[in-house]
This record gives C-alpha cells, sequence and structure tokens, in this order.
C-alpha cells in the first residue's frame, strides 16, 4: 500500500543515497579506497527497493488508466505530494499520462486539480510542466479556470507565468460552444 509515509520516506532515503553517491563520486579519484567507497554507494543506490517503484509497472499503469483504485489513488497522492528525488520527475509525467487517458470521478478531478494548482507555485517544479499542463486539459471546469485566472494576476512572475501557460493550454484545446452544446 502506497500512502503519503511511503512516499516521503522515499524521497529522504532517495535523496540520502544519492548525496552519498555524490560526496563519494568527488572523492573517487584520490585513490582505491575512495573508489570502493564510490561502487559501494552506488550499488547501494541501484538496489534501494521502495514500494513507490510499483507505479513503474505495466500493470499498475493499466489499473490507473482503467479503473479507481489503490494504484490510482497512489498516483493522485504522489502528484499531490511532488516528492522530489533523483528521477522523480520522470516518474510524475508517466503518472499525469496515465491519469490523462482516465474517465475520472469527480473527487479525484478536483484531487488532480488542487495538485495542478499547488504544481504552479512550487518553484522548483518537478518533472515537465507541459505534462502538468495537458493534464489540466482533461480535468479542467470552470472554477479551476478562475482559479488559475486569479494566479495569472500574481505579482510573482514565476506564478503568473506559469499559470497563464497553463491557462492558454486549457483554452486552446477547449471543446467549441457548438460541440458543448449537442
Amino acid at each position: 500500500m502506497i500512502d503519503a509515509r511511503v512516499i516521503y520516506e522515499t524521497e529522504a532515503e532517495m535523496n540520502r543515497l544519492h548525496a552519498a553517491c555524490r560526496a563519494a563520486a568527488a572523492r573517487q579519484r584520490s585513490n582505491t579506497v575512495s573508489r570502493q567507497e564510490h561502487r559501494r554507494a552506488a550499488e547501494e543506490f541501484r538496489n534501494y527497493q521502495s514500494p513507490l517503484w510499483g507505479l513503474w509497472s505495466a500493470q499498475a499503469q493499466r489499473d490507473i488508466v482503467d479503473s479507481s483504485g489503490p494504484w490510482r489513488d497512489a498516483a493522485i497522492l504522489y502528484l499531490q505530494t511532488s516528492p522530489r528525488f533523483f528521477r522523480s520527475g520522470y516518474l510524475r509525467d508517466v503518472l499525469c499520462t496515465r491519469i490523462k487517458q482516465a474517465e475520472l470521478q469527480h473527487k479525484e478531478r478536483k484531487n488532480i486539480q488542487e495538485a495542478l494548482l499547488q504544481s504552479i507555485v512550487r518553484r522548483p517544479s518537478t518533472g515537465s510542466f507541459r505534462y502538468d499542463c495537458r493534464l489540466a486539459i482533461k480535468v479542467a471546469d470552470s472554477d479551476f479556470l478562475q482559479e488559475l485566472r486569479s494566479l495569472c494576476g500574481n505579482r510573482n512572475p514565476w506564478i503568473s507565468g506559469r499559470a497563464s501557460r497553463m491557462e492558454q493550454a486549457i483554452l486552446r484545446h477547449a471543446k467549441p460552444p457548438s460541440e458543448i452544446d449537442i
């Protein structure tokens, strides 16, 4: 079961292991012992296992698209917590793509909207912002657009620029009124 605790523990451990690798790499040219230390640190980093890695599996990704359940809940929670560790952004991008392909329930849609609004003000960001925009197109409604427009007026250019780009992506892909009325 993936919950916020698992995500935060994975983030902390991955950051610790990655820092140990970087520190050992900086010393590895000095002598044989340092090179062995670097190999040990790299091996420990590669061998780390987390329940979070289950989100990479083909089965989990199919389940995210096909049905509400633990994998989709874990994917949405991952977007909400937005952990920062080595390659966490790649996983976020994949999850955005899979969630975009799913038929979402109202509560899931609202949770995703909340996560996307948080991603606008978070600095530095995780993953590629374009995947957030693509997901926003799928989950947008009038309330979400209103929240985005209020962020467009923010004095911080980072926030207002990202909000504006997300709003433009949504409007660019909006269905024409004639398709909505049918």
